[in-house]
């Protein structure tokens, strides 16, 4: 490790990715992590070996810029398992974004501009198999040896747009991100499921039994909790309401393997949910205050206003406003060019550009258009 460290500090441009396993276990690491420099690719099994340290210094070294696509999962994951920092960073995905391609993926940047042709049909495999066969090496390489080109091409083009100090504020925010998963998971994420609003009292509760038997059985198991149940045979159980084995068997899904896995744990989800319906709420409790109708109006008078300066500009709107610094000027709602400035993502070219317009907004936001019912 410490072999590749040096010859990570001798780098100006390093191209990084991540291999997790996200599809196949409970709780997901990083399984391979890919790194290339002008002249050698180290591909490094983290289910191996799990101690990175000796790349970290390298890796926040401000002197060498990383290189990556699609950079914000990759950013996350590599926070959470290793504790890097990657500064400064460049996203070729957000690259593309800005100068308007339709087409984001890496093998569609790779064939446009290349002519190469990526084998993605390994995007699922459980990168945390060992041991690795032969076969799955080039589709790892290929994911960094072409991110140096794409550099190169797409930072000119940044150039030539006039639209780097927009890309640049986009890669720092990129960069900064943590990862928002959690250990445990969330008791009242049931009510996300497709379907669940239709549900009466004893529906939701039976749904809320059945979310979380399934998450106690995918957790026991180390699989990712749809490999145990969709939320279509959830919502089924909690529609139907079942009271046997063959009121079960007669749900999609309930195969003879799953009703020998979890059948009897799943009627006692029924009758728990039909004993505990009175403790949960048949409408979930509201996260935080409504924002105010001032903010609210604000947003929508922006929005307005960029999908007008998109049509005259010819340009995506994260060049014009990314959604998040537009949130971030209604909730703030400045009253001032410094109080703008303040505004996190803003930068300099947007607030001369566009300061004066954004406060006459703020100050004097349209109507807001009524929804039909």
């Amino acid at each position: 490790m410490r072999d590749i460290a040096e010859a990570l500090r001798s780098a100006d441009r390093i191209a990084i990715d991540t291999e997790s396993n996200s599809l196949h276990v409970y709780k997901e690491r990083v399984c391979f992590v890919q790194i290339a420099t002008a002249d050698r690719v180290f591909l490094i099994d983290t289910v191996a070996i799990r101690d990175l340290e000796p790349l970290a210094e390298p890796l926040a070294d401000p002197a060498s810029l990383k290189l990556l696509h699609g950079a914000d999962y990759d950013v996350v994951c590599l926070r959470r398992d290793f504790g890097f920092e990657l500064t400064p960073l460049f996203d070729t995905m957000i690259a593309a974004q800005m100068l308007g391609y339709e087409q984001l993926g890496l093998a569609a940047l790779v064939e446009r501009h290349f002519g190469a042709t990526l084998d993605k049909s390994m995007t699922r495999h459980d990168w945390g198999r060992r041991p690795l066969e032969e076969r799955y090496v080039p589709y790892l390489i290929d994911d960094v040896v072409y991110l140096e080109g794409l550099h190169d091409i797409l930072s000119a083009d940044l150039e030539d747009a006039d639209f780097v100090e927009e890309s640049e504020i986009e890669f720092e925010r990129v960069s900064s991100l943590q990862w928002g998963g959690a250990e445990e998971a969330d008791p009242t994420r049931f009510r996300k499921i497709k379907g669940a609003r239709s549900l009466d009292q004893v529906g939701l509760s039976i749904l809320k039994e059945m979310y979380l038997l399934r998450d106690r059985v995918a957790r026991k198991a180390d699989v990712p909790p749809f490999r145990v149940l969709g939320n279509e045979q959830l919502l089924t159980v909690a529609t139907r309401r079942p009271k046997s084995l063959r009121d079960l068997r007669r749900i999609r899904g309930f195969t003879d393997r799953v009703l020998r896995r979890i059948g009897d744990d799943a009627l006692q989800a029924v009758r728990d949910g039909i004993h505990k319906k009175d403790e949960i709420p048949l409408r979930a409790k509201p996260r935080g205050d409504r924002p105010p109708e001032e903010q609210r109006m604000v947003d929508e008078g922006i929005r307005q206003w960029r999908r007008g300066e998109i049509k005259k500009r010819d340009v995506p709107s994260v060049v014009i406003l990314p959604n998040h610094v537009l949130e971030r000027i209604a909730h703030a709602r400045p009253s001032t060019l410094e109080a703008l400035a303040e505004i996190d993502g803003l930068g300099e070219k947007r607030l001369r550009r566009y300061g004066e317009t954004l406060l006459e907004i703020v100050r004097d936001p349209p109507p807001m258009r009524r929804r039909r019912s």
